[in-house]
């Protein structure tokens, strides 16, 4: 079965005004990834992450630890489960590999992400995989004083070309040292 694609990428896997192509990975492990259509400059913006917006404390309850040790994390636990199961049922995972970290937000103080996982809710960016040996992009994460849900401020990543970039190639950027590390084990808020 096909994964489900966001909505800007067209029948051909183009988006990025055709600059860029969604396909399969040669590491099957990857699953899709983003690629070059034409050479691209350095200094160039792609795009930018898209997703729900999440407090920390959303974040846990959405993709917390399972624990139920109080009334508040059994609530939590009957919220979640309804979530996954609403997800499922439109095909969409929940495993929380899809968030982004933006940065703390200057009004509030609280730490926003954005989770990129529903494809109806995000945008090409999200099939944009790791490297650590020669990423092609930065990651540029700011979250933007004007007033957003809540008065918590708007999160913004922005992706942008480090080098030139070959026709063919795929687009990667660094995830950063904690990429692979449970996010509650070193958020500190």
């Amino acid at each position: 079965m096909r994964p489900a694609l966001t909505s800007d990428v067209d029948s051909a896997g183009r988006c990025a005004g055709g600059r860029v192509r969604i396909a399969a990975c040669v590491a099957e492990s990857k699953g899709l990834g983003a690629f070059a259509v034409m050479p691209l400059s350095p200094g160039m913006v792609l795009g930018y992450y898209a997703g729900e917006v999440l407090t920390l404390a959303e974040m846990i309850l959405r993709y917390g630890s399972g624990d139920v040790d109080s009334p508040f994390e059994y609530e939590a636990a009957n919220q979640r489960a309804a979530w996954e199961a609403e997800r499922s049922a439109r095909g969409v995972s929940s495993s929380g590999t899809y968030l982004f970290n933006a940065g703390r937000c200057p009004l509030s103080g609280r730490t926003l992400l954005v989770d990129g996982e529903d494809p109806s809710l995000s945008n090409w960016t999200r099939y944009i995989n790791h490297s650590t040996r020669r990423p092609a992009l930065s990651a540029r994460s700011e979250v933007l004083a004007a007033e957003g849900r809540d008065g918590l401020g708007t999160p913004r990543v922005t992706f942008v070309t480090l080098r030139e970039i070959a026709e063919g190639e795929e687009l990667t950027f660094d995830y950063g040292d904690g990429f692979d590390v449970d996010v509650l084990s070193f958020v500190d808020e």
